[in-house]
Formats: structure tokens, sequence, C-alpha cells
């Protein structure tokens, strides 16, 4: 308690210690290997750091990493790295419990308090959760825990990064990715990236608290209409995919002859004619945003210079409210801006 007390006490006094930004933006490497954002989350003392992989999920505000505490026997606990709190003389015990969902899971654990390091910025008392238990076991791919970037303000796992960054001395309450051909690229906070897009940005409100999601005037594939007026569209980057409800799905299957795969979810289609594929467009408040057969399919070389393709648009089998989600596939088309100050996202054709 004496050690909580006193660290309280000192960031009340000196808080600009505790965060600090250089020029009023943050930027985070990150990599796209696994098809998804993520970056490297460094927790603890400078001297003995944890280094996890973690995903940059604009599907959450909520922060956590599997704890050392996690129960073995869960598959999600056995496959990834862990935080130790026992090791670390920078930690805190914040005496709260978190419940968050993931990948239609709920994980529950406690709130923990550590310094931090995320790209080259230091936080020195950020909270995030430690996962010890879930209500089902489950796997997930090749990322240890989740750092959020929702819109929601407040969250169970602590003051979420975004708002931790805006009271540090952000530009704008603004962040963006980009993505380079070599997997790589970065999460800018605090600016928008003017050389990632051309054009002009068309700005929309968010009609959630929790998700990126707006209005669209309409979604097309080629001349064909797949949605009409009042879309909603998300923008989600904890799925690499594009998804929409199945029987506007359905369509782009019978249109693009995609054939289905035993045993998966997504499609292939031939790749002598992917060349000739249709755009997919959608138009926000008038301005035609277009994701190319180039950006929807995935070519893939298998032995003997064989070469397959597959169709990264699917359906999901339960209802998604008639919603369409835009993957991190759709972020290398349509350079997309989270205003997470207005609530509201940007949208631009990538440069």
């Amino acid at each position: 308690m004496l050690k909580l007390f006193l660290l309280n006490l000192v960031l009340s006094i000196i808080p600009q210690l505790c965060l600090s930004l250089k020029d009023g933006s943050v930027q985070i490497p990150v990599t796209d290997s696994y098809l998804t954002p993520t970056t490297i989350l460094a927790i603890g003392p400078d001297t003995d750091q944890t280094y996890l992989r973690v995903l940059l999920s604009t599907a959450s505000s909520e922060t956590w990493v599997p704890s050392v505490d996690c129960n073995p026997l869960f598959t999600w606990c056995r496959q990834h790295r862990h935080y130790n709190y026992k090791e670390s003389n920078t930690y805190v015990d914040s005496h709260r419990n978190f419940t968050t969902h993931f990948l239609d899971h709920v994980l529950t654990g406690r709130v923990t308090s550590d310094r931090v390091e995320l790209g080259e910025e230091v936080i020195l008392d950020f909270e995030f959760g430690e996962a010890i238990s879930s209500h089902r076991d489950f796997t997930y791919s090749e990322h240890d825990g989740v750092v959020g970037l929702g819109p929601k303000k407040t969250c169970t796992t602590g003051t979420p990064l975004t708002v931790r960054l805006l009271n540090a001395g952000l530009d704008d309450a603004v962040f963006s990715f980009s993505f380079s051909s070599d997997d790589k690229g970065s999460l800018v906070i605090g600016e928008v990236q003017h050389d990632k897009y051309t054009g002009n940005i068309v700005w929309s409100k968010i009609v959630s608290e929790e998700r990126w999601q707006i209005t669209s005037d309409s979604l097309r594939i080629g001349s064909s209409t797949l949605c009409g007026a009042e879309c909603v569209t998300e923008f989600n980057t904890e799925i690499e995919m594009i998804i929409g409800p199945t029987d506007q799905v359905e369509q782009i299957y019978k249109l693009l002859d995609a054939r289905e795969i035993p045993g998966v979810t997504i499609r292939s289609v031939e790749c002598a004619k992917v060349d000739s594929f249709p755009d997919l467009t959608f138009s926000v408040k008038g301005h035609q945003l277009t994701i190319t057969s180039e950006d929807y399919v995935e070519r893939s070389e298998v032995v003997h210079k064989v070469e397959l393709c597959f169709l990264m648009i699917t359906a999901v089998e339960e209802e998604v409210d008639d919603r369409w989600i835009m993957g991190t596939l759709a972020h290398k088309a349509v350079y997309v801006v989270y205003d997470f100050g207005r609530n509201q996202v940007g949208l631009a054709e990538a440069a």
C-alpha cells in the first residue's frame, strides 16, 4: 500500500515526467507479416524488460497481455509469452479486475500498472489487463496481447492509450496506419500523414460509441449494388479480411466464380482472371473509394511455381447487422484516419 501511495503522490506532482511527447506526435513501427498490424510492447524496468508482440486493434479500447498466472489448461495461455509481475520492480497492483471481449471470447483478469515502452515513448504508470482466465478455451494468432485503439474513452483495463497520449500533449487527436510492400509500416498518433494519400479526405461521424463504424452511401462491385443507402461500414484492424453479410457476399462469389475450399472460410479464384475482376467501391458523402482486385485477392506461390489465388472477401456465419467490416487489407487501398477527438473517420485513396 505504501508503494502505491508514494507512486500516486509522485504522479500527481510531476505528471509530465510520466509521459512527455517530443514533438506532438508518436510514431510506432508495425509489421503486418501476420496480416494484422503488430508491434513490440516492452514492459518493466529498462534493465529487465519483458518483450511481447501485441496487436494494434481498432476493434477495442482495452489493452491486455497474458499473465504468468493464467491457467495453463487454456491453449491461449500455453502458446503465448507472458507478463510476469513478480520479476518487475516497477509493477503496481491496481486492485481492480477486468473483463474484455476478444474474437468472440471473454477474457478476465486483474488490472496492473507498470513501466511500458511503445516505439520511442515511455509511459511510467501505464495500466493494462493481465489475462488470467476465459469462459472457454480458444486459440489466436502469433501476437501475444492487444493494445486497444477503439473510440471508447473508458475501459475496464484503465485509461486507453490514445487518451493518455492526448493528455500528454498530442498535436491532434488522430491516428492512422501506413503499410509498405515489405510487410512493414507505421502507426502515427497525433497527426495526419499527408504523404500517404491522394486527393481529399472525406470525413464521416461514427455511429457507434465502441466501434469505428460510419454510414456509407452505397457499396458496389463493378456495376452490381451490394448495399444501397445507409450501409454501415466498420474499420477494424483486428481482422485481415473484408467481411460482409452472407447474401451480399454470395453475389460476389457468383460474379467472380469463387470456389469453396474444404475446411476453410475463404474461397479460391482463377489467377488468370484476377486482373479482369471489377473494383469493390464504397461511397461516403458522394466520395468514391476503390478497392481493386489486386487488394482483395491474395496471390500465393506454392511448390514448383504453382500460383494459387484466394478471395479475401468472406461472409460470417452469424448475422453482423448488415455491416461491412473493412479489415487490414482494405487499409492498404484506402487511407483511414481515426479521429478520436471528434469521433469521426477520415477516408482517402491511399498513395
